[in-house]
């Protein structure tokens, strides 16, 4: 069984407003803001780690959002904050991961999708060699025509 657990949280935001572009620890950068985080998920036993991607959002960066736009924001994979607060973020993504497990990192990444998109969640999966050759010409066909 694959239990997941937090190796690395990456948090990026924009330097024109912040002044830096990387987050590494909890700092003070007021009340309104929207961040992209990258939690970098594995297992203990291994090196390797898998990307699941969120936003850090505040209410007034938020309500903001909803003043600028005539639509729903929907909730999922959205960390909703007063201010940006490393160990909080990390505590709550790790309470997560500890309810989540799964036979394969397939599993896991369904387990998690309410609260994060991981890296592959689009991505075409191919279980042969005849599978990729097919698809190789089905994409060579289109670019011919």
């Amino acid at each position: 069984m694959i239990q997941p657990v937090l190796k690395d949280l990456i948090i990026t935001g924009n330097p024109n407003i912040h002044g830096k572009l990387q987050f590494t620890e909890t700092e003070d950068i007021g009340d309104d803001f929207l961040l992209s985080g990258t939690a970098c998920i594995g297992v203990e036993e291994f090196d390797g780690e898998y990307n699941f991607d969120f936003t850090i959002i505040t209410p007034k960066a938020l309500a903001k959002q909803l003043e600028d736009r005539n639509e729903i924001i929907l909730g999922a994979k959205n960390f909703i904050v007063n201010k940006l607060d490393f160990e909080l973020i990390t505590e709550t993504i790790n309470q997560i991961l500890s309810k989540h497990q799964g036979e394969t990192w397939e599993e896991v990444a369904i387990s998690l999708n309410p609260y994060f998109s991981w890296e592959y969640t689009d991505s075409v999966r191919l279980t042969t060699v005849e599978e990729l050759f097919e698809m190789i010409k089905k994409e060579s066909e289109k670019d011919n025509e």
